[in-house]
């Protein structure tokens, strides 16, 4: 089993946004420490649902001050974005991170970050393009440039990692796998009772390109708070991001303010549904929150390992709880459910 971390950055209201920032940077220093295989940075805009829209800033900055894990972006939201400067800005990340990072992109799940796919494949292309060694030539219907020296070229040999985020939707899983590229899971996917039927579309559908796949065990994202009882653990984060998900809720769907769904989007019109069907699901197989004491979270990545899911992208603790409950939290999981697990993977049982 693989352990990374996952940090939204959201804005609680009884913490400004700069002591929120510094917050997750000591959680992200203090992950560095514990033996965290990745951590993952979200780009989100306009809402208290993540604080992060200066991506490449942050990351800088994450590279400076943490030494072994390899850091990525759980996205960058790439339709709002110039692709040939997210290539340059990565490829600047990647130099200063020792060739640690990997970027991770979407179109976003935000309204006010839905753009059409069209552009979000385009920009990809280019920016795969662009780390290749001779100058960027490009004719697309949203980017036409000839002969652009894009520099610095990643540290990484062959380009920098990337992967794409995906939502329940086929057609995005099948996208991703044309590519050749990984998938974040999470977002919309968040409903557990749904990732194992993502996971397994997804090496279909590599199987199906024929791409080599058996070897990658996919993270999904998860959120994870330890305590030294089942009582404290859930009292400690209860109702603590209730106004956060109420702004979420606002901005958190494609849908237009006359309550329309852009064409690109119909797969969204019912994921209300859709997930409330798939967390009960969840339930009836045994996929539980990993929040209690260290027994109980083992007890329940036992079942996601059971399921096939061999790497975890830790969401630490909630937005507006206590910093020392936070890393104390932190340092439970590390003394007491990392050492439970071997290395090896597990398949899935059908």
């Amino acid at each position: 089993m693989k352990f990374g971390q996952f940090e939204l950055v959201r804005w609680h209201q009884d913490v400004t946004p700069e002591d929120s920032i510094r917050r997750a940077m000591e959680k992200i220093e203090l992950g560095d420490e514990m033996g965290m295989d990745e951590i993952w940075l979200a780009e989100h805009h306009f809402s208290r649902h993540g604080l992060v829209s200066g991506i490449f800033s942050l990351l800088g900055n994450v590279a400076a001050r943490t030494k072994n894990a390899r850091i990525g972006t759980a996205i960058v939201v790439l339709p709002f974005r110039n692709p040939i400067q997210v290539a340059e800005e990565a490829a600047t990340v990647d130099i200063l991170s020792g060739g640690r990072l990997t970027l991770g992109v979407g179109a976003g799940y935000q309204r006010m970050e839905f753009e059409a796919y069209a552009k979000f494949r385009e920009y990809l292309a280019v920016i795969k393009q662009a780390w290749k060694p001779e100058p960027l030539t490009f004719k697309g219907e949203f980017v036409d440039v000839q002969d652009v020296n894009v520099l610095p070229k990643p540290l990484q040999e062959g380009g920098i990692p990337s992967h794409i985020a995906v939502s329940t939707s086929p057609e995005s899983v099948d996208f991703a796998a044309s590519q050749n590229m990984p998938i974040i899971v999470g977002g919309p996917t968040a409903a557990m009772g749904q990732v194992p039927e993502v996971l397994r579309l997804w090496h279909d559908r590599m199987e199906h390109y024929g791409n080599p796949h058996e070897h990658i065990d996919l993270a999904v994202a998860v959120n994870v708070y330890v305590a030294p009882t089942q009582e404290q653990a859930e009292s400690d984060i209860a109702g603590l991001e209730d106004v956060i998900e109420k702004d979420f809720a606002r901005v958190g769907n494609p849908r237009t303010a006359d309550g329309k769904t852009p064409d690109d989007y119909k797969h969204w019109e019912h994921r209300d549904r859709d997930r409330s069907v798939a967390s009960q699901r969840a339930q009836d197989a045994g996929i539980l929150p990993l929040i209690g004491t260290p027994e109980v979270i083992i007890e329940r990545i036992e079942t996601l390992r059971s399921l096939g899911i061999n790497s975890i992208r830790c969401a630490f603790g909630a937005a507006g709880l206590d910093q020392g409950k936070m890393l104390d939290s932190m340092r439970m999981f590390r003394e007491e459910v990392m050492p439970h697990f071997a290395e090896e993977s597990v398949v899935a049982v059908s």
